[in-house]
């Protein structure tokens, strides 16, 4: 494997204010490789990143419609306990007006 300072064609690089060069950063090594593999590979490159695009909005979407349905459910739930607090809220209040003994309790 040659050297890259003995390739032909050696990647830029950028060049450090002290005169020495830098190496390539992990975006520009990615853009080097891209062109020097053609533009078929950059294509395909970005109908990947178009499909894995379509999976995380797919996965987003799931995701609301799952948060929606829960707080539905949590909302009929927080509904129905304050209807049967309401009922029971009614039943006490009728069961404390004057209520009939039975004869044996009042003789």
């Amino acid at each position: 494997m040659p050297d890259e300072a003995s390739a032909p064609n050696p990647p830029p690089s950028s060049s450090s204010p002290f005169g020495g060069e830098l190496p390539l950063t992990t975006i520009e090594s990615f853009i080097a490789a891209l062109v020097e593999a053609g533009p078929e590979v950059a294509e395909h490159m970005v109908r990947a990143a178009q499909e894995l695009l379509l999976a995380a909005q797919a996965l987003v979407s799931a995701a609301e419609r799952n948060l929606a349905e829960q707080r539905r459910l949590r909302e009929e739930a927080q509904e129905a306990a304050g209807a049967s607090a309401a009922d029971t809220d009614r039943d006490a209040a009728a069961s404390d007006g004057p209520t009939l003994r039975s004869v044996d309790e009042v003789a």
